[in-house]
């Protein structure tokens, strides 16, 4: 799976048709890690909402650099935080379980170029005309040879190249809220485990009205305890 550091904020699915994830894969992800299943059968690791666990019922891994191709569907079985004895890191975050998968082979349907996480129709997916073997087999080898690069979008809509980043002195870096949270989390409270993956926005807005990341933990996690005796 693609590690995006500038995942967006989920938002809650409100419609009726939306049931899907695509995500992006790279080359030698999809080698590796997607075209043969994991014996856990465990992918992705993302912000979601909980909200819409039950919404999403499919999973479909987009091939970078193909052309739009979907390379994978999968039928999810459930959503759980990240796990260290899986592999993950961050376990804030949440990852799907799936019961199978399937090769499918065609054009991601949708204009956008997908580059961490979508939501879509299965059935506009599924709709979608398939690939000829010919077409797989060029699309493929274009993912393969073409060199990785992140693209962000200009003005004009298009993609463009990003800019080689500033140099920038340890003062210029300025943390965001979460950041913040996230730095006190993993130094003093990696050992403890979050009650509801949405406290986090609840825990952000405590340090925006001006309390401090540190203070804020320690009275979350304390409150569990207070609440057991």
């Amino acid at each position: 799976m693609e590690n995006n550091n500038t995942e967006e904020p989920d938002i809650q699915i409100e419609d009726t048709t939306t049931d899907s994830v695509i995500f992006s894969v790279t080359y030698p992800n999809y080698q590796n890690n997607l075209l043969h299943d994991k014996e856990n059968k465990t992918l992705g690791q993302w912000i979601i909402d909980s909200k819409n666990f039950s919404k999403i019922k499919y999973a479909y891994a987009y091939l970078k650099n193909s052309d739009k191709m979907i390379v994978k569907k999968y039928h999810i079985q459930n959503f759980e935080h990240s796990k260290s004895e899986k592999g993950y890191m961050d376990d804030w975050k949440v990852c799907f379980v799936f019961s199978k998968s399937e090769d499918v082979f065609f054009e991601y349907p949708y204009g956008s170029v997908v580059q961490g996480r979508h939501y879509g129709s299965s059935v506009k997916m599924d709709n979608s005309p398939k690939l000829s073997e010919s077409e797989i087999e060029r699309r493929l080898q274009k993912s393969k040879e073409t060199p990785i690069v992140e693209y962000r979008v200009g003005k004009t809509g298009q993609p463009r190249k990003p800019r080689e980043p500033r140099k920038r002195t340890p003062r210029e870096i300025k943390l965001t809220t979460k950041d913040k949270l996230v730095k006190i989390y993993q130094e003093k409270f990696r050992d403890k485990k979050l009650r509801y993956l949405t406290d986090v926005n609840m825990l952000v807005a405590k340090v925006d009205e001006g309390q401090e990341p540190e203070q804020v933990l320690t009275n979350y996690f304390n409150s569990f305890e207070q609440n057991k005796s």
